[in-house]
């Protein structure tokens, strides 16, 4: 199979995981307390498959934007990731229902780059502080998941803004610091009786402050 020819698999494997994903969610919404042995037995399994369906809306964007052809290489492997995180995350939140679903988005997220593996790992490597920072805010995704209703959203709210600041390179300086303090803080303080929480903040707190640095070098360079 040509590169073209994977990616393009990669795509429609991409769309029918985030569509079975979808339904994971709406299930584990709706009947989630009444088949507990298929849902994971959660506690809270209507913010749950919440969250589920938000991950598989993530992953139809993710491989909407694969369908372009001239994606950059870093470009390409963020979108891949942005297809097999939701599936993978999705083992913590809807049970035995992702387990189809979790292996069909990470079968198409190891597609999606095609034959450009070696500039995406580059990309990869050029962005290490901000795959680092995403790693970190995918963490707190996990341990929201098993949280509370009312932490699991402090949670979530948390780690999608930890992994938006990884990334907002053009956002205003004030704009990326409050993003920032959502990331690191609410979870942190929420749960600090688990002590997990509190030290990915303190591993995310050099993290963001290295990369607002880099960021803000580089906006000055060429001027």
């Amino acid at each position: 199979m040509t590169a073209a020819g994977r990616r393009q698999a990669a795509v429609r494997i991409g769309v029918v995981g985030a569509s079975l994903l979808l339904v994971a969610g709406l299930v584990q919404t709706t009947l989630g307390a009444v088949i507990p042995d298929w849902t994971g037995d959660k506690l809270a399994p209507v913010a749950l498959g919440l969250l589920t369906a938000g991950l598989a809306v993530v992953a139809l964007i993710a491989a909407r934007r694969l369908r372009e052809p001239d994606l950059p290489a870093g470009v390409r492997l963020a979108w891949a990731a942005a297809l097999a995180g939701p599936g993978l995350l999705s083992l913590s939140t809807v049970g035995v229902l992702s387990w189809i679903p979790a292996a069909l988005l990470t079968c198409a997220g190891i597609l999606a780059p095609g034959d450009e593996w070696r500039d995406a790992l580059a990309a990869l490597a050029a962005n290490r502080l901000r795959v680092l920072l995403t790693a970190l805010g995918c963490c707190q995704l996990l341990m929201a998941a098993g949280a509370a209703p009312l932490l699991m959203l402090v949670g979530a709210l948390s780690g999608a803004a930890m992994i938006l600041c990884a990334w907002l390179r053009t956002a205003p300086p004030g704009a990326r610091i409050a993003v920032a303090l959502l990331g690191l803080l609410p979870f942190a303080v929420a749960a600090r009786v688990a002590i997990v929480p509190v030290v990915v903040a303190l591993l995310a707190a050099p993290l963001v402050v290295m990369i607002l640095r880099r960021d803000a070098a580089a906006r000055v360079l060429p001027a």
